[in-house]
């Protein structure tokens, strides 16, 4: 086992981690979960989709499929970066 001789910054933080868990209410049940997760995930599909017909009005229905599957691919590639940037820290943060 490792010694460290200062904590890694999560433990470090650990208060406000516990403080800020506190006030969330979490699914009783693996099943209420996973329906939370579906219900958010279609309602998130349903304002993108939304925020696109109203910026392009006049586009038609291929017009707006093209732009949606646009920006999932901007996601998609920003999601990308992040995770290589995370995988680069996480050794400041948890000393793996």
């Amino acid at each position: 086992m490792k010694r460290y001789k200062q904590a890694p910054i999560w433990i470090r933080r650990l208060d406000l981690v516990r403080a800020e868990l506190r006030t969330v209410r979490f699914p009783k049940t693996a099943q209420e979960g996973f329906r939370q997760c579906a219900e958010l995930s279609e309602t998130a599909s349903r304002w993108m989709l939304k925020s696109i017909r109203d910026g392009n009005s006049s586009a038609s229905e291929a017009a707006i499929e093209q732009a949606r599957r646009l920006l999932a691919a901007r996601f998609s590639a920003a999601d990308a970066r992040y995770r290589a940037q995370w995988k680069k820290e996480r050794e400041r943060y948890f000393r793996s």
